[in-house]
């Protein structure tokens, strides 16, 4: 396969709105993406273009090999699944652990069947792999929301994904919960036959040095793209967000400040 994602010349218009315009966008194996920018960039239209869940206005759009128009959309969800709010809340809170993993091999969001012992062994491994053993008797309804972004993500690998997105799987936690996803992230992109990620967030802090390139979306439109150390930079982060930044790289982790 020569690329994991081919978009080109993507808009989308809705109610009169362009919310995305003219995106073009290449992600070769061996890359993880951060989709980055503020609050109402586009990130998550996008992200709903790539699913499948929004068609694009114009453009052409090609994930895995499978040319949009010309592809079983469920089937392509099946090995692209994503991380969300959306899907978090479909999840029946009295499902366990072990359940909600169960339910990502099935692609449903509830259990209706017991267990086969092929589905037992692979939420093992996922287990092993996210740390979640200590999660896997507690119904899900009682788990905090880091737990639970954590058992979305090893959710999300039981049918092993040829593409994993992650959308801001860090929001509204706090730093102790952001600090275990974000290892589980680590853990995962670590992993054998690891699949590619796309993440997306607006805060630097949740970049690690999982993700390798970038790409900045700003009011739709692309903002700058490349590897991680060449788009946040102060001077990017400053011009993106309208206010005098500085940028910090250290033992891996970036941070953002003010200037005085």
């Amino acid at each position: 396969m020569k690329s994991i994602l081919e978009i080109s010349g993507l808009s989308v218009r809705r109610d009169h709105a362009l919310l995305l315009d003219m995106v073009n966008w290449c992600i070769a194996p061996g890359e993880n993406w951060v989709l980055f920018g503020p609050n109402g960039a586009g990130k998550t239209t996008l992200l709903s273009v790539i699913t499948g869940y929004t068609w694009p206005t114009s453009g052409n759009v090609r994930v895995l090999g499978h040319q949009f128009g010309e592809t079983d959309m469920q089937t392509l969800r099946r090995i692209v699944p994503i991380v969300s709010d959306s899907v978090g809340a479909g999840i029946h809170g009295n499902l366990s652990g072990l359940e909600v993993l169960i339910t990502g091999a099935r692609a449903h969001l509830n259990m209706f069947d017991p267990p086969s012992y092929g589905e037992l062994r692979r939420a093992a491994e996922i287990a092993e792999m996210i740390s979640a053993h200590t999660l896997l008797d507690i119904p899900y309804s009682v788990m905090s929301t880091g737990e639970r972004q954590r058992l979305l993500i090893g959710r999300a690998l039981m049918a092993y994904p040829h593409l994993l997105i992650l959308d801001e799987p860090c929001a509204g936690l706090d730093i102790a919960g952001r600090e275990f996803v974000l290892h589980t992230i680590h853990s995962v992109a670590s992993s054998d036959k690891a699949p590619p990620l796309i993440m997306t967030t607006h805060h630097v802090e949740e970049i690690t040095p999982a993700f390798t390139h970038a790409l900045v979306l700003q009011k739709g439109r692309i903002f700058t793209r490349g590897t991680i150390g060449s788009v946040l930079t102060s001077r990017t982060l400053s011009d993106l967000f309208g206010i005098s930044l500085r940028a910090h790289h250290r033992k891996g982790r970036w941070s953002v400040a003010p200037t005085a």
